[in-house]
């Protein structure tokens, strides 16, 4: 295709006429254009331009002085765009297409953009690429171990709402040296059927994405808005004090306060012969500055997976699988070269649950650019490898735990992933923790009967283990106590793990239990300390530690509660340490935000996660509410 024609662009337009200024809506689209067949000149004598169709061509960038000025609506999916920062030329734009340009970088879009207007988001089908081989569907059957028992709704009334006067957002044992948290949005963002009625969704699993290209995320963090359409996200209201709650508290409409740019997708539904029903919403705003830690969080539940800004309480992007129910993301940051030479860095979230497939979503682009089916039955959790990007494990209700590489993806953004070892256990695999110290060497899984250890080294002939040691507790070695769901590394060599004992998390050492093994497939576990936690018998409250060295260990309850500790000072104590339970630093007690006109006092926090600076904080709970603090 050569450059435009006057001619062209009034057979393509419409209204039909001999006048290009009279031309509304004009389709562009699969004309195989390049960048410099957009001649402004000639494109500005359509003065009265709403709509613009380009999608399908070859653009790598759009010209700045198009002259558009009532352009409405633009889509460009499907092209090669790298910079469209000059989209700040169309102040009227509310629809904004970007599909399909996976290579967009989050300086795209200007602040001005921001500020100028609402675009709107709409909801389209995002095929999944199918693998080169897949297994016969297994029947869809929900695994119990996830969901409580004798779980009940919030503690509310039948109605799932309860009445109460406003109560202050309440801090327990601090003694004011302690940094101050405090709440700071309340979404609602992964209600079934976008139903703002939805308080029964459980949320499982949260991950800050990590930050990398100078402290730089790569989902954007500025600004904060109010969609001039229906919104997909429900944000709760919560009465610090007497203050005046803002706002309408939870509703379909959200309590946004400047207008968003969003990116809506509209990409073909079929892909390789096959239709998919998945979803993904998108929207790109500007980035924060240079050396800024991570502040966007990735948070699963339901049949949607969800990448939140903590600053503006913005959902960035929403990945929706109908029939899957998330279990568990993780994030890895890739290197990709495209076919021009040029190199790419990809942030790359995999998401797993009820189905026992790995997605791995391209976040920046919205695009799920791979599936594993990892395994037969539910993952229950999954993490990378810190010292090797494209190693993933995946843990399952098979009792199998599989170490994958992905591989880098091609120039069709396609995945090849390769089974590395497969780890046997006897019990369900709850959480998943390579050893701090030897990464490459050991891993530690939580599991329902117990704590574990394999040898993950690569280079040992044997790509099927079964578990080297057993860790057991000097308490509560019964059967039904012997559960670890809570697990990870405070540090290079202190482990913090939970539900091996009633209402304590402990504390113990890696180098100085493993030096006692000699030859033991049971081994005791040197116990540093022990944390008062809450006395409840239920089970599945993850724990989490701050991954800078902070020394900080978090963990929610069944009340709604965040528990920290800073357990630096007890760590630095002389032995032998104190043998009572340590008291948390802090008690954050659920401040009861506002849900469908009355209060939601009571919830379970499922899992509680801070970013590497411990700035934001974000509490999943069994309500459908993401709950995001911010430290003062």
């Amino acid at each position: 295709m050569g450059p435009l024609s006057a001619r062209l662009l009034m057979q393509r337009g419409r209204p039909k006429s001999d006048r290009l200024g009279k031309i509304r809506s004009l389709d562009l689209s699969g004309l195989k254009l390049l960048s410099e067949h957009l001649d402004p000149k000639l494109l500005s004598r359509l003065k009265q331009l709403q709509e613009l169709d380009l999608s399908n061509n070859q653009l790598e960038t759009l010209p700045a002085n198009l002259g558009l000025s009532h352009l409405r609506v633009l889509r460009c999916a499907n092209n090669q765009l790298g910079d469209v920062t000059a989209l700040c030329q169309f102040p009227q734009l509310e629809e904004l297409s970007l599909e399909g340009n996976p290579f967009l970088t989050v300086r795209m879009i200007s602040e001005e953009l921001v500020a100028s207007g609402g675009i709107q988001v709409r909801e389209a089908d995002i095929p999944e690429r199918p693998p080169k081989a897949t297994a016969a569907r297994e029947p869809r059957a929900k695994p119990a171990a996830l969901k409580r028992p004798d779980d009940t709704p919030l503690s509310l009334s039948p109605n799932k709402r309860v009445c109460t006067s406003s109560s202050s957002a309440h801090v327990e044992g601090s003694d004011g040296s302690q940094p101050t948290l405090e709440p700071l949005h309340f979404l609602q963002c992964h209600s079934k059927n976008n139903s703002p009625r939805d308080l029964e969704t459980q949320l499982w699993a949260c991950a800050f994405e990590p930050a990398w290209e100078e402290g730089m995320s790569l989902v954007g963090r500025q600004g904060r808005a109010r969609p001039r359409g229906r919104s997909r996200t429900s944000y709760l209201d919560w009465a610090p004090g007497n203050a005046t709650c803002r706002g309408q508290g939870l509703s379909e409409w959200g309590a946004w306060e400047r207008p968003p740019t969003r990116c809506c997708k509209d990409r073909k539904k079929e892909l390789q012969g096959q239709t998919s029903q998945n979803v993904f919403i998108g929207l790109i705003l500007n980035t924060g500055q240079a050396g800024a830690t991570s502040q966007t969080v990735a948070t699963c539940g339901g049949e949607a997976v969800c990448v939140i800004d903590c600053q503006t309480g913005i959902v960035l992007h929403k990945y929706k699988a109908p029939g899957e129910e998330f279990f568990s993301v993780a994030w890895t940051a890739l290197t990709v070269v495209t076919q021009a030479g040029h190199k790419k860095r990809w942030s790359v979230l995999a998401a797993a649950g009820l189905r026992g497939l790995v997605r791995l979503l391209h976040v920046q682009a919205g695009f799920c650019c791979g599936v594993i089916r990892a395994h037969k039955k539910a993952i229950a959790t999954l993490c990378f490898s810190p010292t090797h990007e494209t190693h993933l494990f995946t843990a399952s209700y098979d009792k199998r735990i599989i170490l994958w590489d992905l591989g880098v993806p091609n120039h069709d953004y396609e995945f090849q992933a390769s089974q590395l070892l497969t780890l046997d256990t006897t019990s369900i695999p709850l959480r998943l923790c390579p050893v701090a110290s030897c990464p490459d060497t050991y891993l530690l899984a939580g599991c329902e009967g117990g704590c574990c250890c394999w040898d993950v080294r690569l280079d040992q002939p044997q790509k099927r283990r079964v578990c080297e040691v057993e860790f057991v507790f000097s308490e509560g070695a019964e059967a039904a106590g012997r559960r670890v769901d809570g697990l990870a590394f405070v540090n290079e060599d202190v482990v913090a793990s939970k539900g091996n004992s009633l209402g304590t998390i402990c504390l113990w050492s890696w180098s100085q239990t493993w030096v006692g093994r000699g030859k033991q497939s049971t081994l005791a576990v040197v116990v540093l300390a022990r944390l008062q936690w809450s006395p409840t018998k239920l089970a599945y409250f993850s724990l989490s530690t701050c991954p800078a060295g902070e020394g900080i260990v978090l963990c929610g309850d069944e009340e709604g509660n965040v528990w920290v500790y800073d357990v630096r000072h007890i760590l630095t104590q002389p032995s032998p340490l104190p043998a009572a339970p340590q008291a948390p630093t802090q008690i954050l007690k659920w401040p009861q935000p506002w849900a469908l006109g009355q209060m939601v006092t009571k919830t379970m926090v499922n899992t509680v996660v801070a970013n590497p600076t411990f700035t934001y904080l974000t509490a999943l709970t069994d309500s459908n509410i993401v709950a995001i603090w911010k430290r003062q």
